[in-house]
């Protein structure tokens, strides 16, 4: 049974995780180590998060003395909530366990305290980072907001050009666009007693989830049937600088 385990986490999808997984491949070969003796616990979870599953499941594997070392790339991979980089440290003492960080000022945290308090001091600027860029990311949203700009996910039908919501009246379908007239004639077949499943096979880039889900919203609906009417001011400025194009294909 491996007495060493090694955490990786990038926090999207799109986030690389390989410098992470060379710079312990190249621990592992420091300390004559092979691979096959080393767990590996690789996972794509927000740092904030209380519920990873790898994360998880390593804390539980050192609460019972599972593993000797644990190796991770930085502190700030373990977690992003000083609580929760705490209850891991308190694991690995608790345990006997050593925590060995590949990049940064602190490469080791013994279980008798050493390097203890520099961990803690970088875990607690990694919770305030995070802190800090939650407000600036509000601060941002709210400050687009009050400018008029979408914030969101393009709705179907639509564009974002410098961050103001139009309707897209000259898709590329070959890019995966829809269009707005596509989405209005869409509703209308919906209307007309057409089947979601149909509709959608007739509606370039469209899922039937996705035809269901707008048909669903009465608000929604509005934007493509009743512009007009649109509450949401983001929405009805992008239809009304595009509304004699609407009218003239209506008329």
């Amino acid at each position: 049974m491996a007495t060493v385990a090694a955490y990786v986490r990038r926090s999207t999808a799109e986030q690389e995780d390989q410098h992470q997984i060379d710079s312990i491949h190249q621990w592992i070969d420091d300390h004559d180590l092979e691979l096959a003796e080393v767990d590996m616990f690789v996972e794509q979870a927000s740092g904030a998060s209380s519920t990873r599953d790898q994360f998880g499941d390593l804390l539980e594997e050192i609460e019972h003395g599972g593993y000797n070392d644990v190796v991770v790339w930085e502190i700030s991979r373990i977690a992003r909530k000083g609580t929760q980089a705490q209850q891991f440290f308190d694991a690995a003492e608790e345990s006997g366990t050593t925590i060995h960080v590949t990049n940064g000022s602190v490469r080791r945290i013994e279980p008798d305290g050493h390097g203890r308090l520099i961990a803690d001091i970088i875990a607690a600027v990694a919770a305030e980072e995070r802190r800090s860029l939650i407000r600036r990311t509000e601060a941002g949203i709210k400050r687009a907001r009050d400018e008029g700009k979408w914030t969101g996910q393009t709705p179907t039908g639509f564009v974002t050009i410098d961050g103001y919501l139009r309707p897209n009246l000259n898709p590329d379908y070959d890019a995966g666009e829809t269009g707005y007239h596509d989405m209005v004639d869409a509703l209308e077949q919906l209307d007309d007693g057409a089947s979601y499943r149909a509709t959608a096979a007739e509606t370039p880039n469209v899922t039937r989830q996705t035809l269901s889900n707008i048909d669903g919203d009465d608000d929604r609906r509005q934007w493509y049937l009743s512009p007009d009417d649109v509450d949401d001011e983001r929405v009805a400025d992008a239809l009304e600088q595009d509304l004699g194009g609407l009218k003239n294909r209506t008329s």
